[in-house]
């Protein structure tokens, strides 16, 4: 299969485009670094399973996910490469991880005592929190956390990271004071002879913008894999792709007069005859209704505005008096077609958000088609509960 049929709402991942992101990464930090990729939420939107399968065969060292459910999906998809949970675990997760080569956070120096209820090694990375406020140890509750790891055989600090809140910011000053009390924290844990043997911090922001400190010997990068800007109104260095478009066939075409008010409010009002084209991608689909007035879709390699109020399952576009559009013919919401493209970051600017949100809004119930080579090599159907 060559192609996607063209009538279907769909997503497409070019695992190409991945696959050049992550060259970029690794240009930019160096071959002694090892990747940590983020594949949670779905890799982004993506698709956690065929994303972490192709990473997997082009030398990834590590995948992090948010939950252990997520870690399960990629275990169950066949993918053996350790995987890192960042948040919280319960005692079912915590036996399943142990026996799974699943490592989990330690967010809290209270959970230790769960940590030490299986009856196997608990491989774990301490979660310093140094400026996030979000999961992770305070520097207050680190002594507490090392006299617990220390008189407990079976718990292995195997790593250690921190979260930069604001790597994407202008200043340098809150990333180098939230290194300085990771660093405080690494040397509390060591002079304590616990050596966590990963050391991880720098997010896509961080490794575009910092050099990687000789600590650190892995990377977490996310948009980045994806072809996206950690904050779409500014400039990063790397030559990113991105992996994601949003399609569906023209559904209607009808001629209307001057004067037709189109979608709901009647925002939009033709001032002549016109053709307005009928597409069925909306926000019920993750397509936010935000572009309302700002957002385009491509049509036989053009740009047209969105008409209107964007509707649950259908967006309209005026295409003009006279026109080759066709019904069947393919519409791109996000993507590219013919020389021109839409991309993530267009749309979160449109929207005041950043890329993030739009690709993790967008809907399990369509269908994924994965592109590599030029080809579509994986379809997963969507899901409809």
């Amino acid at each position: 299969m060559n192609r996607p049929p063209p009538s279907t709402p769909r997503i497409e991942v070019s695992l190409d485009n991945i696959l050049n992101n992550l060259a970029e990464i690794r240009g930019a930090i160096g071959p002694a670094k090892g990747i940590m990729a983020v594949v949670k939420d779905l890799a982004y939107g993506c698709g956690s399973v065929a994303v972490s399968r192709t990473l997997e065969a082009n030398g990834v060292s590590w995948l992090t996910v948010a939950t252990a459910a997520e870690a399960r999906t990629i275990r169950d998809g066949g993918i053996a490469l350790p995987v890192l949970v960042l948040g919280a675990c319960d005692k079912d997760e915590l036996a399943w991880a142990c026996e799974n080569n699943v490592s989990i956070s330690l967010n809290d120096a209270q959970d230790l005592a769960g940590f030490a209820g299986p009856g196997g090694t608990v491989r774990f990375h301490v979660n310093i929190d140094t400026g996030m406020g979000r999961l992770g140890l305070l520097s207050s509750e680190l002594s507490e956390a090392v006299g617990k790891i220390r008189s407990t055989p079976r718990l292995v600090c195997e790593g250690a990271y921190t979260h930069l809140a604001c790597a994407d910011g202008p200043s340098a000053s809150p990333v180098e004071a939230q290194l300085k009390k990771f660093r405080a924290a690494l040397d509390l844990f060591r002079q304590n002879g616990i050596s966590p043997r990963y050391i991880h911090y720098a997010n896509s922001a961080a490794l575009m913008r910092y050099p990687i400190t000789p600590e650190c010997n892995l990377v977490r990068p996310g948009i980045t894999l994806y072809g996206c800007k950690p904050d779409p109104a500014q400039e990063f260095p790397l030559l990113l792709r991105p992996a994601v478009s949003l399609k569906a066939a023209v559904s209607k075409i009808k001629l209307v007069p001057a004067g037709t008010p189109v979608s709901y409010g009647g925002r939009y009002v033709t001032t002549r005859e016109t053709h307005i084209a009928t597409i069925p991608l909306g926000y019920g689909i993750g397509l936010p209704r935000k572009l309302t007035g700002v957002g385009s879709v491509l049509l036989g390699g053009r740009r047209y505005a969105m008409t209107g109020t964007v509707t649950m399952d259908y967006v309209m576009a005026d295409i003009g008096p006279s026109t080759d559009i066709r019904v069947g013919d393919e519409a791109v919401a996000i993507g590219c077609q013919g020389t021109e493209c839409i991309t993530p970051d267009e749309v979160a600017l449109q929207c005041g958000t950043i890329a993030y949100e739009i690709l993790c809004g967008l809907s399990t119930r369509l269908d994924r088609y994965y592109i590599l080579g030029g080809e579509v090599v994986e379809h997963v159907q969507g899901h409809y509960f």
